[in-house]
C-alpha cells in the first residue's frame, strides 16, 4: 500500500486527501469544510469538494 492510501493525520484528526496538479496532498483536519481550507492553503487554484477524499476506516472514499 502506498503513503497516500494510507491514514496519516495527526492524533485527534480525521485523514483527508485532496488531488493537486502533482498528485494527492495529505490532509489532518476535524471535518470537511476544514480539510477543504487546508487545500486552499496548498494550491494556487480554486478548491473544490469533487477532488476531496475521506478515509472512512479502511480505504479512501469521496466526501459527495
Amino acid at each position: 500500500m502506498g503513503i497516500c492510501n494510507k491514514p496519516l493525520a495527526a492524533p485527534g484528526l480525521i485523514s483527508y486527501r485532496y488531488w493537486g496538479l502533482y498528485g494527492w496532498i495529505m490532509i489532518g483536519a476535524t471535518d470537511h469544510n476544514d480539510a477543504l481550507r487546508e487545500a486552499k492553503r496548498s494550491v494556487s487554484y480554486d478548491v473544490t469538494i469533487d477532488n476531496l477524499q475521506v478515509w472512512d476506516g479502511s480505504k479512501y472514499v469521496k466526501v459527495v
